[in-house]
């Protein structure tokens, strides 16, 4: 069966599971790759060290 979706969680959204959908999307493109946060933090940016 394998996996076919993957969903990276953090607090924001708005940096680091972003970040790592992306790359994650780069390297499984077959996959089903989204990310999502557990707070709502509207109109933030990401860190500009990020």
């Amino acid at each position: 069966m394998g996996i076919k979706n993957i969903l990276v969680v953090c607090i924001g959204n708005i940096c680091r599971s972003p970040m790592a959908e992306y790359f994650l999307k780069q390297q499984y493109p077959q996959l089903n790759i989204e990310s999502a946060g557990i707070s709502g933090l509207i109109g933030h940016q990401a860190d500009e060290k990020a």
